[in-house]
């Protein structure tokens, strides 16, 4: 299993969201969005924006915890159950609407940032994506951060911070699905094992072989293991 990582708040990127009643937040900002303003992990100085762009974009049936934005209009949000990737603007080849990529945590398979001496960038990588290298600098649209819909540019050092924040946030979120699905696939398995039981016995019974008390006992039995 993959080990948990431990996960630290900047500083300066620890400032908090408080609510102080169902339409109003702090800096003047309007959410329609659940957000957990014990747990919001953002970028004080876009809360703005990064609200304005959930609100129009993350289910409201949702938990808000994690806000970020790359280099262009590429925004990173993290909610109780999912993660998604907008995009929006020219750069990004949205110059109308935007794009949305969205995955559970439970099929999350690795998170990386590579960076390089000028620009980088941010990938989360998952079952039926093929990940190819990439290049900041790129103007190939397969090879360009900015428009694969599961990176965000990342265009100096200043956003690694943050990002490497959301990455360990991620794989912990990630680990822990995929822990509590092997979980259920037990004692689901554990449940069948026993119904499986209860009926060779019920077979039994009408078998002739056992006696109703006989079966009732067994079933007693297995039912409080």
């Amino acid at each position: 299993l993959m080990k948990r990582p431990s996960i630290r708040q900047p500083q300066h990127l620890k400032r908090r969201l408080t609510i102080t009643n169902s339409s109003q937040l702090s800096l003047e900002v309007v959410t329609m969005v659940m957000i957990d303003n014990e747990q919001l992990y953002h970028q004080p100085s876009i809360l703005k924006k990064l609200i304005e762009v959930a609100n129009a974009t993350i289910p409201e049936n949702e938990v808000l915890l994690l806000a970020l934005k790359g280099t262009f209009k590429e925004f990173l949000f993290c909610t109780d159950r999912n993660v998604y990737i907008i995009k929006q603007g020219y750069m990004t080849g949205h110059t109308f609407g935007l794009g949305m990529f969205s995955m559970a945590y439970n099929n999350i398979t690795n998170v990386e940032i590579d960076m390089k001496l000028f620009g980088g960038y941010f990938e989360i990588s998952g079952s039926g994506i093929q990940n190819t290298d990439k290049s900041y600098w790129s103007n190939d649209k397969k090879t360009d951060p900015a428009k694969q819909p599961n990176t965000i540019s990342l265009g100096n050092k200043s956003y690694l911070e943050a990002f490497n924040y959301a990455k360990n946030f991620i794989l912990q979120k990630s680990n822990e699905a995929h822990n509590n699905s092997k979980l259920d696939s037990v004692s689901s398995s554990y449940q069948v094992s026993i119904a499986d039981e209860i009926l060779k016995f019920k077979n039994l019974l009408d078998m002739g072989a056992i006696t109703q008390e006989e079966f009732e006992n067994k079933k007693k039995e297995l039912l409080e293991r």
